[in-house]
């Protein structure tokens, strides 16, 4: 019998679509909360913000617009997929949820693409309709001239110094005076086969695909943590009243934790959120201790910042509650970034998922805390095992892949079966991610699948080496990731043969830097080799290269 971890309780995930379930539900403090809470924000400037009142009014007039002008869900849901491009921005959330809205699917892409970047995302999906922001037009204009996209087809949103929802040739306005409501849906079998979000997840043999989200993915990820907060909230005492939750929107919306942690989270508590146009680190920390924020997400690499810069003194002293995840973090830093946060109570919490699981998979329950380094308990309604190559569970102590099965699960990738063929065995997803099971906690120590996390950022081997191989003095290459400071993040580090003498590190780089984004580029360097290690079939055995790496980082670490 299979061993599986599971938390003994069950959270009843009410059978809602995400829009019923947020605004309309007696499970979301935004049903009751006052019409003047703010939701959303401009963190450079407060008073342009956007209240509960005015919210889900613009929800439904972006979503009647779009439907009338674009035919977005006119044929029905889960078909028009639209791609929003965008850095942060107070209305953005409103464009977020006015797609699923009018019946469409929003396909998030990151702010940091190239042109090229940006128009595959749009082919694969099938787009035809793209939204972005006023700062990143030049990028949005190059791949809709890509995709043969006409400017009446490329939406610019705008929130400061005026609001504003058109075309880019201003022929449309999206901004209609008459509202759109959404399809309510209470059969489980629709919620499941539902498509309303895509976020891409990089894979190590080709390019990024498109993970699907359904209505009961996203409902059931935000319920069952919400229920765990409410019966800690209830614990407290009759006359307890839990805080109000603001946070500052620092991290990409094509994420998962951005896209949960500032679209969907804050509207079920009613709280708000301040909108960084894009992080920058004293703006942050000023704006941490400005808004006096109470609750964040991030990933290891910052708090490595806030636990080790001397410009930290209070920002965070408001802080109540802290998660992180996207990469490990050891208990040293753990301990380190705690110690800057709250009055000395306020403890990070870990939390390992993926955006094939929506997200969390575990989490630290409020009341509870570790300093191990751990990855956090199994929340309820979710299953995990650890296995090996064989699919048989391995003891405690001992490193295996974690697979995950639960109603947060994707139903696989956006027009790609054989991706989500090889992403599933007997039901479970393969995570790719390698744990032990130590005392009862989970601690992840490796990746079975070889991506390079980036600050949070996935980075794709294949996709730097597909590119590197067609630079025409460069024969081979092979490119594995290596650890920054304190081991939070990664940086990718290209092996490169070549039979030309004058090939330079700089010249490869700069290859690189001229077609990939700002993220992609090859911090950990160049190394030019005689070959690349390969298996009897020809596989290249990265495993090699980044043992390698790891010992000349501590060959030069004693010298």
């Amino acid at each position: 019998m299979a061993r599986i971890y599971r938390d003994p309780k069950t959270v009843p995930v009410p059978q809602l679509d995400l829009l019923t379930f947020i605004f309309d539900s007696e499970h979301s403090a935004f049903r009751s909360a006052p019409d003047d809470i703010v939701l959303h924000a401009e963190a450079a400037n407060p008073e342009n913000k956007v209240t509960r009142g005015r919210f889900l009014a613009y929800i439904e007039q972006f979503a009647h617009g779009l439907r009338h002008q674009y035919g977005i869900g006119a044929k029905g849901p889960n078909e028009d997929v639209v791609v929003v491009m965008s850095t942060g921005q107070p209305l953005i959330p409103a464009v977020f949820f006015g797609i699923i809205c009018a019946g469409g699917v929003v396909s998030s892409a990151s702010h940091s693409f190239t042109p090229a970047e940006l128009a595959r995302q749009i082919k694969q999906g099938g787009s035809n309709l793209l939204v972005t922001s006023p700062d990143l037009r030049h990028v949005a204009f190059e791949a809709a001239k890509q995709c043969d996209l006409p400017m009446s087809r490329v939406l610019v949103i705008q929130s400061s110094p005026v609001w504003s929802f058109k075309s880019a040739d201003g022929l449309v306005d999206i901004w209609s005076d008459q509202r759109l409501t959404w399809k309510r849906i209470m059969d489980r079998e629709e919620l499941k086969k539902s498509l309303i979000v895509l976020l891409y997840s990089s894979g190590t043999t080709g390019p990024p695909k498109g993970v699907m989200l359904s209505h009961l993915n996203l409902v059931t990820e935000i319920a069952v943590p919400a229920a765990q907060s409410k019966e800690w909230a209830a614990s407290q005492g009759p006359d307890f009243a839990p805080p109000p939750m603001r946070t500052v929107a620092h991290l990409p919306i094509a994420h998962i934790a951005g896209l949960a942690g500032y679209m969907l989270v804050p509207p079920m508590a009613a709280g708000t959120v301040y909108w960084m146009r894009k992080y920058e680190w004293k703006s942050f920390i000023k704006h941490m201790k400005e808004f006096q924020v109470t609750a964040f997400y991030t990933v290891p690499s910052i708090f490595l910042r806030i636990a080790k810069s001397p410009d930290v003194t209070d920002h965070f002293k408001s802080v109540l509650a802290a998660t992180t995840g996207a990469a490990p973090m050891d208990a040293e830093l753990q301990n380190a970034a705690n110690a800057k946060l709250g009055a000395g109570a306020t403890f990070i919490g870990q939390t390992w998922g993926l955006s094939e699981t929506t997200g969390a998979v575990t989490a630290m329950p409020k009341g509870q805390t570790d300093t191990t380094g751990s990855i956090s308990p199994v929340l309820p309604n979710m299953q995990v095992r650890l296995v090996d190559d064989n699919d048989n569970d391995v003891e405690e102590g001992q490193p295996g892949e974690l697979i995950v099965k639960g109603d947060i699960v994707t139903n696989g990738y956006y027009r790609n079966p054989e991706a989500t063929r090889d992403a599933f065995r007997n039901g479970w997803f393969c995570s790719g991610d390698i744990a032990v099971l130590r005392n009862g906690m989970f601690y992840i120590v490796d990746r079975k699948k070889e991506l390079i996390k980036y600050k949070g950022l996935q980075i794709a081997p294949a996709e730097l080496e597909s590119l590197l191989i067609t630079h025409p003095k460069v024969q081979e290459a092979c490119v594995v990731g290596i650890p920054e400071e304190g081991g939070t993040s990664e940086v990718p580090r290209a092996y490169v043969v070549t039979n030309a003498s004058d090939l330079s590190e700089d010249e490869v780089k700069k290859y690189v830097a001229d077609n990939l984004s700002p993220y992609k580029q090859l911090r950990g360097g160049v190394k030019f080799v005689d070959a690349i290690p390969k298996n009897a079939i020809g596989k290249m055995l990265r495993r090699e290269l980044r043992d390698q790496a790891r010992k000349e980082a501590q060959r030069t670490a004693r010298l």
